[in-house]
């Protein structure tokens, strides 16, 4: 029998869908924010849009804090930049604020005994912070699960994958004219890649090409989802011959892997010598920001060779990953405009397309009765 979507067309076009998805979907899950590495020193901050908020994470003293953009006194936004290294101070009054968040330093403070006399109470909006190795989750509207429980499986995952990340091997914010389930749903399938990325992914030869070798994971209700993809038999007898010289990496395996983390991250390696991490910004019900790291792994022991090796097959990697990109883009506008004209739901394959069927079924229920 075959499998109808869960989602109807509306949910991808309306906007006031869009607007009920920030308000309540992206406000009640943790989502990932960015990676803690990247904020190691004291006062590295980035910032980041959540559902309706505009939220500051910031190394405070060598503790990760997540606090709302908006000063205390007058409500301007305290950093005004995407990232950077600065304390956090106002820039309209000057108003300063400590690690907890409590305004310590108030120019002309004689003029707010109320605020003098009681500065814990004028504190920065602080939102629940957590991580699972590097990665960096933010909930606005606290909730029984802590993050360990609400990643499940994943939480493993990501913290294998953070222990070994070295160089940031190349980076981009590129924006899609979609909506942002269509980007995520075209991420869960490779039923697109023979007409889609017929000179890109389909023509690589690391994969095998047995549709057994390919196998979907849902594990829980959560809406997490993972696939994960042999590798070629032949092809790697041929890579093992220079294993000596790669040299060693902490989270080895011998396969390719495709992570969800619900609602909008994906994680992905091929053998775990490098991590690719997505994050889909809705930023409109038409428009999708994918944020785009790519990470290399420290390898103990690799020879010179190696290294050499490894330069190539990230060079190569990082061209690769654009080249797929542009044409993800093209497919997922092809879709959106589609779906403005269409009034039936979608048709699913009961196989190849199943986590989409997961991914729909775990929004809807995300969302309650607000959609």
């Amino acid at each position: 029998m075959q499998q109808t979507a869960t989602t109807l067309p509306q949910h991808y076009t309306d906007t006031p869908i869009y607007e009920l998805e920030g308000k309540y979907l992206f406000s009640s899950l943790w989502i990932f924010v960015g990676m803690a590495n990247e904020l190691s020193k004291p006062n590295d901050y980035l910032r980041i849009e959540i559902g309706e908020r505009d939220v500051i994470i910031q190394n405070c003293g060598g503790r990760l804090r997540a606090f709302l953009n908006s000063c205390s006194h007058r409500h301007s936004a305290i950093h005004d930049q995407a990232c950077g290294n600065r304390k956090l101070i106002c820039p309209y009054h000057g108003w300063s604020y400590d690690n907890e968040g409590i305004p310590t330093g108030i120019p002309g403070k004689e003029d707010f005994p109320q605020v003098y006399a009681h500065p814990e109470r004028f504190a920065l909006r602080q939102f629940e912070l957590s991580t699972a190795g590097h990665f960096i989750f933010v909930r606005l509207v606290p909730g029984d699960a802590d993050l360990k429980a609400f990643l499940g499986e994943s939480y493993d995952f990501l913290v294998n994958a953070s222990l070994g990340l070295d160089k940031k091997m190349d980076e981009y914010n590129e924006s899609i004219g979609a909506n942002w389930k269509v980007v995520i749903e075209n991420a869960l399938e490779g039923y697109h890649v023979p007409m889609v990325h017929r000179a890109t992914l389909g023509a690589i030869k690391q994969f095998s090409t047995r549709r057994q070798d390919i196998v979907d994971h849902m594990p829980d209700a959560s809406g997490h989802s993972y696939m994960v993809h042999k590798a070629d038999e032949k092809w790697l007898r041929k890579w093992r011959r220079f294993e000596t010289s790669l040299g060693r990496w902490p989270f080895k395996f011998d396969h390719y892997v495709h992570q969800l983390i619900f609602p909008n991250l994906t994680v992905t390696s091929f053998m775990g010598y490098s991590f690719h991490i997505q994050r889909f910004h809705p930023d409109a019900v038409d428009q999708t920001t994918v944020h785009s790291r790519i990470y290399s792994v420290h390898c103990e022991g690799q020879t010179e060779q190696g290294t050499s090796i490894m330069r190539t097959v990230y060079e190569e990697g990082r061209r690769f990953t654009r080249e797929v990109f542009a044409e993800d883009r093209r497919a997922c506008e092809n879709v959106f405009h589609g779906l403005r004209h269409a009034d039936w739901p979608a048709v699913l394959g009961k196989n190849m397309e199943q986590r989409i069927g997961h991914f729909q079924h775990n929004y809807l229920k995300s969302m309650g009765e607000n959609t």
